[in-house]
């Protein structure tokens, strides 16, 4: 390429510019160019969609060696593996397909010594093992075969020191021991059998200092020259009696190395508290010496531990604070809280924390900014907030935070363009925006910023491609256009068998990782939900399937805690759950959809302890019962309907301080069953009509204080189907009325005590269908229409009495689908039917004896939505109508045969949600449109 020349003059200019308005004035708009005009190189641009169309190949592990970037990627044909780059479409192609077929060599630990990478792969011959290239197929290729066979040494802790590579590896002779490497055969040998034998001492915790490697042995500080003689114990920490005293970091700081050890009882037995200590070493016996005795952070997770300059940076809580920003110079007076950030009690969670040129950067919470980017230099005036992305308290969920090159990259969430990718120079006006590369609200959630040459990669997630490879020129010399490239083995996504395929809602826990949602309920088009962002906790979020309608409805309990809202219901206009603010405990609120419409209910039990029992509420005629309980009562039925006046306790069951504990809350015409621990009864059948007087235990079914134990409970019309055990028949199923006398025993499936474990009930029509074992079918799937002659067995689905378990019953019309497992085609997907009583294997999704193990089948209209593995794409989403002809893979969401893995469909209006991980966002929110729907257009 010729590139204009530039006067000499321009360029003193320039340069002297750059030095004088470095820090604070290092302003540089993205998207820009000298003049202001729009720069098109200095934009991001996509180099390959590796897994096609709309699937994510999820590069990650992106590593530099020597200017080429490597990384791990999955596509369609080949599953997880090894790619490189140089930001350009030749240079961007597959190394080598260390593991031929679709399940991918899985290669992991990506790491650089000199100019070639190391990694651990899996090729299904030698297991996983120390591999090594130079970014051709020709030379990647395995290091040594430690352990001969497919078991594999599983290297692990990739370390550099010096011209060699250090790892642990597990020869199956000596156990996980110390290993060291200079890439060849030869060159590849255990530095020391620290503990001779085959039970092996895994070191841990590898960390360079000093040009030394030091790591833990158990609670014994070693380190090692790499030679054998060289390689010796420092100092074994005590371990108090009754304690269990393990390493939870190892960092250097300078000169010095500081390690965290936690102190855990080894059982209930004793009181003593699980604590921390910090400790600091110069490398002798009696240069390691403990500095100070610490909290655990109330945040739980791996140690936020961080050298920057000659101090260790560290996250705790002491008496007084929640968990903040603490320090040490390697001295107990030098050892010390930074700064009360979030002030009082609050924490404000410092997280992502990074150093760069002697300072350190990281995300806090405080209640006027919500989740920024922080810097500190150790003292209290020097811990200042970098910039307030989004002005307020909301925040900007920053994630990500990685320094490379004199630069911070990161992922942050601004009003209307969700997580997108950003850079600063650790001053406000260097702190900007690179791109909205997934342009509205929805998040592209770029991470894994990495520079390679002249380029700074990462993983970002747009509609058009998913989760796939980008870059943006760091200097403006050229631009490389790109396109799809044609090396790729997949040409093309499988196309989806609807006109409207099922779209990821948003990336609402950037990248993958993150706790999944527990709890949520559909109202008309709304889903209300739990989620976790990365900054305030699992918290009360909605959504009405587009990025621009999914948003934090309220952090209920301000700041980085959770309020861990559960057990939504909806109650006429509100939709009602329970949460913990950190003042009430958990209680019972509700929200209209609106931040300032969602509200506590009542404080049942006042002050911090919870008032929120066990079990799912249930709504009868627009009251809502539940369990809870308040300062007076035990676990008791109560009842609302919505205000704080209109709910109270139904009845005390077990009176005073006892609990009853009602469970399996369900909803009969006007009435509500349950099971409760009445006295002198033990766990019977009850059912309430709301008040105190008919509110009672229906019948002592198994006479005396054990109880029956009632379970399964399902209602038909006006009877109530359930299991039970009156200690005669053993477990079997029971029909109720609401009556003593028209509880009974409904069949003595397996006669005698033994019981056949009815379970599943599932109502279809004017029948229950269920699952249940007897002695010369084993466990098949049955049929009640309430009446004893009318409980049969459906079919004997696998012939004699080894059973075919039936599970996952969903009605489908008049009809039922289940799995079961007819000895011969593995558990695929079956139908039945009451009239006359048959069962039909649907299809043999995964043919042969292999099992498709469908799961989660869930009506909507005429279809049933469904998980399935037809043993190429791992379990994907499906669909059926009850033929063979109608079941289909309704998509695929992961690539590479991993499965997406959908459940918990979720109904709401024309609109289908459901959970699913397609491998780069982990497991978040999908919407599909309705089957019936789309099959009507």
């Amino acid at each position: 390429m010729n590139l204009p020349l530039v006067p000499w003059t321009l360029c003193l200019t320039l340069m002297v510019s750059a030095l004088c308005c470095g820090g604070e004035g290092n302003s540089e708009t993205p998207g820009t160019k000298l003049g202001g005009a729009e720069d098109p190189r200095a934009s991001p641009y996509l180099i390959d969609d590796i897994a096609g169309g709309r699937l994510s190949a999820g590069p990650h592990s992106l590593t530099d060696v020597g200017g080429l970037l490597y990384f791990a990627a999955t596509d369609r044909t080949r599953g997880t593996e090894l790619f490189k780059s140089d930001g350009s479409t030749d240079g961007t192609r597959l190394v080598q397909d260390v593991r031929p077929g679709p399940l991918g060599s899985e290669p992991r630990e990506l790491t650089a010594l000199g100019n070639t990478l190391f990694f651990v792969a899996n090729d299904g011959v030698h297991g996983e093992e120390l591999w090594r290239s130079e970014g051709k197929a020709s030379n990647t290729r395995l290091v040594l075969d430690l352990r001969p066979g497919r078991m594999g040494s599983s290297p692990e802790s990739l370390t550099v020191l010096g011209q060699h590579l250090f790892f642990i590896a597990n020869d199956g002779k000596t156990g996980a021991e110390l290993w060291r490497t200079d890439g060849t055969r030869e060159g590849t040998t255990q530095v020391k059998d620290l503990a001779p034998g085959p039970p092996g001492a895994p070191p841990s915790h590898l960390t360079i200092a000093n040009g030394l490697l030091y790591f833990f042995v158990d609670r014994t500080l070693w380190r090692s020259d790499g030679t054998p003689e060289g390689t010796r114990a420092i100092l074994e920490v005590d371990a108090p009696p009754g304690l269990t005293v393990r390493p939870r970091s190892l960092t250097a700081a300078d000169t010095r190395l500081y390690f965290l050890m936690s102190q855990e009882p080894k059982d209930d037995s004793t009181e003593a508290l699980s604590t921390l200590a910090l400790w600091t070493s110069d490398g002798s016996a009696h240069g390691t010496v403990k500095l100070l005795d610490l909290a655990h952070p109330e945040h739980a997770g791996p140690p936020r531990v961080r050298a920057a300059g000659p101090l260790l940076f560290f996250v705790t809580q002491a008496p007084g604070h929640g968990d903040e920003l603490w320090r040490s110079d390697g001295t107990t007076a030098g050892t010390l809280m930074v700064r009360d950030i979030a002030r009082g009690p609050l924490s404000s969670n410092p997280r992502e924390l990074t150093a760069m040129d002697g300072h350190l950067y990281f995300s806090a919470w405080t209640a006027e900014h919500g989740d920024e980017l922080w810097r500190s230099d150790g003292t209290p005036d020097g811990t200042v907030l970098v910039k307030d992305i989004v002005p307020g308290p909301e925040g900007s969920a920053l994630a990500f935070l990685r320094e490379t090159h004199g630069q911070l990259y990161f992922s942050a969430r601004e009003p209307g363009t969700g997580h997108e990718p950003w850079r600063s120079n650790g001053a406000a006006r260097g702190t900007s925006r690179i791109e909205d590369l997934a342009p509205g609200a929805f998040s592209s959630s770029a991470r894994g910023f990495t520079v390679s040459g002249r380029r700074v990669f990462f993983t970002a997630n747009v509609r058009a491609a998913g989760a796939e490879l980008w870059a943006r020129d760091v200097g403006y010399d050229f631009r490389v256009a790109t396109k799809r490239l044609p090396w790729s083995a997949d040409e093309h996504e499988a196309p989806p068998t609807s006109a409207h395929p099922a779209r990821l809602v948003q990336d609402i826990f950037p990248g993958p990782g993150g706790t999944p949602p527990s709890a949520w309920t559909s109202q008309g088009r709304t889903l209300y939900f739990d989620a976790d962002d990365g900054s305030v906790g699992q918290e009360l979020w909605r959504t009405q399937g587009t990025p621009e309608s999914t948003w934090l409805l309220k952090d209920v309990r301000p700041g980085p805690g959770s309020s861990a809202p559960s057990d939504f219901f909806v109650l006429g206009r509100w939709v009602l759950f329970f949460a913990d603010d950190g003042i009430h405990g958990r209680e019972l609120w509700r929200t209209d959809g609106t931040r300032e419409g969602t509200l506590l209910v009542k404080d049942l039990r006042p002050g911090i302890a919870s008032g929120q029992g066990s079990g799912s509420p249930v709504v009868v005629e627009g009251i809502a019962f539940f369990n809870a309980r308040d300062a007076l009562h035990g676990e008791e039925l109560w009842r609302t309907d919505g205000t704080p006046e209109g709910t109270w306790l139904v009845a005390d069951l077990a009176p005073g301080a006892e609990d009853s504990s009602p469970r399996y809350l369900t909803a009969m015409g006007s009435r509500v069953f349950f099971i409760a621990n009445f006295p002198r009864r033990g766990w019977e059948l009850g059912v309430s009509d709301g008040t105190a007087a008919g509110t009672r235990c229906v019948k002592d079914i198994l006479p005396g204080p054990q109880g029956a134990f009632p379970t399964t409970l399902t209602a038909l019309g006006s009877r109530l189907f359930f299991t039970a055990n009156d200690g005669v028949h053993g477990e079997e199923p029971w029909v109720s009325d609401g009556s003593d006398s028209g509880t009974r025993l409904l069949r003595d499936i397996w006669p005698g005590p033994t019981g056949s474990y009815a379970s599943t009930f599932t109502a279809v029509g004017g029948h229950v269908f269920f699952a249940a074992t007897d002695p010369a079918a084993g466990r098949e799937p049955w049929l009640s229409d309430g009446s004893s002659a009318g409980t049969s067995r459906v079919s004997d689905v696998n012939p004699g009495p080894e059973g075919s378990y039936p599970l996952w019953f969903s009605a489908l019309g008049t009809s039922v689908l289940f799995s079961a497992d007819d000895g011969t085609h593995g558990v695929e997907l079956w139908r039945a039917s009451a009239t006359p009583a048959s069962a039909t294997r649907v299809k043999d999704l995964w043919p042969g004896r292999s099992s498709s193990e469908p799961r989660w089948m869930t009506s909507v209209g005429s279809r049933v939505l469904f998980h399935a593995d037809n043993g190429t794409q791992g379990p994907e989403l499906w669909e059926t109508s009850g033929t063979e002809a109608s079941t289909r893979l309704r998509q695929e969401l992961a690539p590479g045969g991993v499965g997406a893995a959908p459940y918990f469909f979720t109904v709401a209006d024309t609109q289908v949600f459901f959970l699913a991980d397609d491998g780069a966002q982990g497991i978040e929110w999908w919407v599909l449109t309705r089957p019936d729907e789309t099959a009507r257009e």
